[in-house]
């Protein structure tokens, strides 16, 4: 990716950071407002759950829209409309309101983030995709990172209004990007026929190819597991470990540090013929960190722990790319993109729900074995397919050659 195309590819990718920081900002923001209101725990939970459900059942369903319209046009478009209702938020302050805005915010992400994997083959070249992906994820990662940091900043000298001003803003610059470089991808043929046969074959390609069946569901059933983490680590930090709030800071943010080092120096660098094991590796690591790291609480191990989880969580997700990219036909890829990340996403909610119970019974430390014990499980249940196959074998027409090493 060296010269113009990588150029671009970097452009685009800190843009796409920049909108990965705002949402991150708006949903640090929103917290902190509605807490301050006297809103409940409940409430603050379903502004999550607001921006994360149109990516679980709005996705699939407008997933057609993503192969029949041409991909940069898609993404300028949705991000125009998502910059208007993040403008809305910054005066909303009635919560049934705030939530139908988190919605819609959520159903143009739905939209807009498989339209930018398509780009990806498009700037970069097909024999570099892993390569585009592992980037984007990296930007991504450093606006996960900056996010909250900069909107706790933003609120202390401004208020929180001036924070969601900002995520407007970086919709905006997302949208003049992506109409200033120009980079296109047309709609193919056979992306075509009626909305209901259109969102099916979605669910199709990616059900009737046994390697990205089983990677889809293992991941998924990893997710349920792994997911448990984002309710019971402030119990197992806080309780267990009995560390500050700082030290509470510190290890949150080892995880999405570990997972900006794996897509920037590990993931570029793996082949494609590797990512089923790749997806194998990842899990186990992930499982056994979280496992290790609760069994033995001390605070060093636990910060290890953490930026591996961070590790395997990028490792999956970019595995996961990389294999519909190598194995789906040009013409559905946006559909399977939406519909894997459905699934995906439906996982974490599911291992949300979860982690609030096992929690309860278990406690922070237990909860986490759990979902180490749980993770390890599902990934092994997976492994005998995803050792086996080669990422060529039975690929559709076209795909074959992009897997070939």
């Amino acid at each position: 990716m060296l010269g113009k195309r990588g150029v671009v590819l970097t452009v685009v990718a800190a843009a796409y950071g920049m909108s990965s920081m705002g949402d991150q900002m708006a949903l640090v923001s929103l917290t902190l407002r509605l807490h301050d209101q006297g809103g409940s725990g409940v409430a603050i939970s379903a502004l999550v759950i607001a921006g994360v459900l149109p990516l679980v059942v709005v996705g699939p369903l407008a997933a057609p829209l993503v192969d029949r319209v041409e991909s940069s046009r898609l993404v300028v478009a949705v991000t125009v409309l998502q910059a208007l209702v993040s403008a809305g938020l910054v005066v909303v302050t009635d919560l049934a309101v705030t939530l139908v805005l988190l919605v819609l915010l959520g159903t143009g992400l739905a939209l807009a983030s498989p339209a930018l994997l398509l780009l990806v083959p498009r700037i970069v070249g097909a024999d570099d995709t892993a390569r585009g992906y592992a980037r984007l994820d990296a930007f991504r990662s450093a606006g996960n990172v900056a996010g909250p940091a900069l909107a706790g900043a933003l609120i202390g000298v401004f208020d929180v209004r001036v924070a969601l001003l900002a995520n407007t803003a970086t919709f905006v610059g997302l949208a003049v990007v992506l109409s200033c470089l120009k980079v296109r991808r047309e709609p193919v043929e056979g992306a075509r026929g009626s909305w209901p046969a259109q969102v099916r074959e979605g669910v199709r390609v990616l059900g009737g190819d046994r390697l990205l069946r089983t990677a889809i569901l293992a991941l998924a059933s990893a997710i349920v597991f792994t997911a448990v983490l984002s309710v019971a680590r402030v119990f197992f930090i806080r309780d267990d470990l009995g560390v500050s709030g700082s030290g509470y800071g510190l290890l949150v943010s080892a995880h999405t540090v570990g997972m900006l080092a794996s897509s920037t120096l590990i993931a570029p660098r793996v082949p494609l013929g590797w990512q089923p094991r790749v997806l194998v590796g990842a899990g186990v690591l992930m499982g056994t960190s979280l496992a290790v790291g609760a069994a033995v609480p001390v605070f060093a191990l636990s910060l290890v722990s953490f930026a591996l989880t961070g590790v395997a969580n990028s490792l999956q997700g970019l595995a996961i790319r990389n294999l519909i990219h190598a194995r789906v036909p040009e013409q559905v890829r946006g559909r399977a993109f939406a519909t894997s990340g459905a699934t995906l996403n439906g996982a974490n909610l599911a291992g949300t729900a979860l982690g609030g119970p096992a929690t309860a019974l278990l406690g922070g430390a237990g909860a986490l074995e759990l979902a180490g014990a749980g993770t390890l499980l599902a990934t092994l249940a997976g492994s005998p397919v995803l050792l086996r196959r080669r990422v060529g074998a039975d690929a559709p027409e076209g795909a074959q050659e992009r897997a070939r090493e």
